[in-house]
């Protein structure tokens, strides 16, 4: 049994804070585009038009931005709209914590649409791209839930549990490193095992966004059941967390784009 006692606070520059949360956050940010940048260089080698890396960097800051106010937003309306109505300008807090996975892939989805559609880009190329880079962004996102111990599991007493100091002295499943492991760096692999085995040339049908909705949604869902979160009862009997049913929501969007949208193996650029 491990004891996570350390400070969420890194460091304090005069009277401000710096959280390990924010640090984690960026760098999962850096190692993200520093993915995606690495696979349309393979993609140029390899003769596919694709966005030049200037183009790239200017549509990543503003798929940043639009990431997190997505995220943001989605944690103030999805899982705690009653606390920040009473609290309005703990909204602007993040680097405390208090992100949505849905709502930054709420977000930078919004963003993708609009980006694809005024440059007349294959969509499907583009997410895939995304969805590829995004997993191990995901992976290492979970670890700031882990360091600012919150999106803790319920009491357990299995040998892998971690007492959180900060929460109480009770043994609890690490639920965030069971997402870092499965909603981030299993999916990855999967993700990179599909690209590999598909080829350069032949990305772009679409499928390792159907794929990346598919087991990231899966993995959230079972991981909820042993997580310390707040649920609601749906249809008299059904009942789920807030993530849960968001999942569900995503894995039928994961199904939707392999089941009935026609691949396309179309360049990112026409």
């Amino acid at each position: 049994m491990f004891v996570w006692s350390a400070s969420p606070i890194a460091f304090s520059i005069l009277s401000l804070d710096v959280y390990w949360y924010g640090i984690i956050y960026a760098f999962a940010l850096f190692v993200s585009w520093a993915t995606a940048t690495y696979i349309l260089r393979k993609l140029r080698n390899n003769g596919a038009s694709v966005l030049s890396k200037e183009e790239f960097d200017g549509f990543m800051f503003w798929a940043i931005v639009s990431t997190i106010i997505g995220a943001r937003l989605g944690h103030v309306l999805f899982f705690d709209i009653e606390y920040y109505l009473k609290n309005p300008l703990e909204i602007i807090m993040i680097r405390r914590g208090g992100l949505s996975f849905h709502g930054a892939a709420i977000g930078i989805g919004l963003y993708v649409y609009a980006f694809v559609k005024k440059r007349n880009l294959s969509w499907r190329l583009f997410t895939d791209i995304l969805c590829l880079a995004g997993a191990l962004g995901v992976g290492i996102g979970r670890l700031a839930n882990f360091a600012n111990q919150e999106l803790y599991g319920k009491i357990a007493t299995i040998d892998c549990a971690v007492i959180f100091s900060l929460v109480d002295n009770m043994p609890r499943y690490p639920t965030q490193l069971f997402e870092s492991f499965f909603e981030g760096f299993l999916n990855f692999w999967i993700l990179f095992i599909i690209f590999r085995i598909k080829g350069i040339l032949t990305f772009g049908t679409g499928i390792l966004t159907s794929v990346f909705c598919i087991v990231y949604s899966s993995s959230r869902f079972i991981i909820e059941f042993f997580k310390e979160t707040e649920t609601h009862t749906y249809f008299n009997s059904i009942t789920l967390s807030a993530g849960q049913v968001l999942s569900i929501a995503m894995f039928l969007f994961g199904v939707f784009i392999s089941a009935f949208l026609p691949p396309s193996c179309r360049n990112l650029k026409s």
